[in-house]
């Protein structure tokens, strides 16, 4: 099967599908996670990565045993060959976007990883680095002011919690020129509701299912 680039399902006007972390019932942020993203076909994998003991690793909390974390190099040796698989890099502190590059040169990532997470400030670095950032937002937090700050900095997509989303605040987001992206869309009904409205994005733990719904609502 061949994967598409992300830009190649955006430009058809289709649902671009991210395999969370943790995917088919894998270890979160472990090697089998990654294995199975890539037999999934999806076209995007997200993991967390934070700085331990100065080594980039694949870990959503403060691992208790940095040794048994799979690093984002390792990470990394097993994605570069995937032809127009991308990254969704979910970074859990601030800082990381210069040191994540310049290891994603060594095989090249170049164009291949969009940024989430704590780094909404930081667009502007992500662009001069090679990649992007999708502006986080979290329950709570007001739509409209996401919206704002992503006609400020040109981010392309809000990447929020899936129970954000309304028909209402989809369309006002599509008429801003930016679109949705959802974590973390693991139960059917929600798939299809989302495929069916068009979203941009959506993260979840189930990509073969999504992929399947995706074919059948979007026929893509």
């Amino acid at each position: 099967m061949k994967r598409c680039a992300p830009a190649e399902v955006w430009q058809n006007g289709k649902t671009v599908i991210t395999a969370h972390s943790g995917c088919e019932k894998t270890e979160p942020n472990s090697r089998e996670h990654i294995l199975a993203a890539i037999a999934s076909g999806a076209e995007m994998i997200e993991f967390d990565v934070r700085m331990v003991e100065g080594e980039l690793v694949l870990s959503h909390d403060v691992p208790e045993n940095a040794a048994s974390c799979v690093t984002l190099r390792d990470c990394f040796s097993l994605v570069a060959p995937e032809e127009n698989l991308h990254m969704n890099i979910d970074v859990k502190t601030e800082g990381l976007i210069e040191p994540v590059m310049a290891l994603a040169k060594e095989f090249p990532l170049d164009g291949r990883i969009i940024f989430t997470g704590a780094c909404n400030d930081d667009r502007e670095l992500a662009l001069s680095l090679g990649a992007d950032m999708w502006r986080s937002m979290w329950p709570g937090q007001e739509i409209e002011d996401g919206i704002a700050a992503n006609q400020k900095d040109g981010s392309p997509f809000l990447n929020v919690a899936y129970c954000m989303i309304t028909e209402e605040n989809n369309k006002a987001l599509c008429e801003s020129g930016s679109g949705f992206s959802a974590w973390t869309v693991d139960k059917e009904y929600f798939l299809r509701l989302f495929l069916k409205m068009g979203i941009s994005n959506i993260t979840t733990r189930n990509p073969v299912l999504a992929m399947k719904l995706r074919k059948e609502i979007q026929g893509f």
